[in-house]
């Protein structure tokens, strides 16, 4: 029998806050293995294929140093069909990147697709940037 969605949402939500913690170890069994997973990460670019994926996730992780504060999901919609779901969530806390002397504000806009493999949901895209002011196209 599935996991309800609501269950793994919950699991979902545990695993992006250890992720943003530095710690992929929750959120890399929640990914589809599929070579037509994909994501356009918060830090740029895009990989297509579990190949891909799988480092780039591994990688991203890396990025952040342990705060233990948590993300917090404004969700603005979210669906849930037979075999597949999606989010569409703003995403906020407070993370230490490697790369900063201290904790800065993390705030993305998140879309997510997921898909049933067997019993289980997974992870199938990811698209997560920086929410940004609105702000009309800067001129030449």
């Amino acid at each position: 029998m599935t996991e309800d969605f609501a269950t793994f949402l919950r699991r979902f939500e545990e695993a992006n806050t250890a992720f943003v913690n530095g710690d992929p170890s929750l959120w890399l069994p929640l990914v589809s293995r599929s070579e037509h997973t994909s994501i356009f990460g918060g830090f740029g670019g895009h990989e297509v294929g579990w190949s891909e994926i799988g480092p780039r996730y591994e990688w991203a992780a890396s990025q952040f140093h342990d705060t233990g504060n948590p993300v917090e999901f404004e969700y603005l919609d979210l669906h849930v069909g037979a075999d597949t779901a999606y989010t569409v969530a703003i995403e906020r806390c407070t993370v230490h990147h490697v790369t900063q002397p201290g904790p800065v504000p993390h705030v993305l806009r998140a879309t997510m697709i997921f898909r049933t493999e067997g019993d289980e949901w997974k992870i199938t895209h990811r698209h997560a940037d920086p929410l940004n002011p609105k702000a009309g196209p800067a001129g030449p």
